[in-house]
């Protein structure tokens, strides 16, 4: 029996490329959901001071 050791030693790099990919997939979705994250308490963080701002002028 012979074996193709180009094909073997290709079909690990197939493997580990998309094992790559899919690490890089959800590393980017977690980096997004920290951003939206982020963005919501900023958003927050401004309605407390703007409200703050409005009952001082009044």
């Amino acid at each position: 029996m012979q074996i193709n050791y180009m094909t073997l030693i290709m079909n690990w790099i197939n493997f580990g490329v998309i094992i790559l990919i899919i690490i890089g997939i959800y590393k980017g979705v977690n980096a997004f959901k920290s951003f939206i994250k982020r963005n919501k308490q900023m958003n927050e963080k401004l309605d407390i001071i703007l409200d703050t701002l409005e009952e001082s002028k009044k």
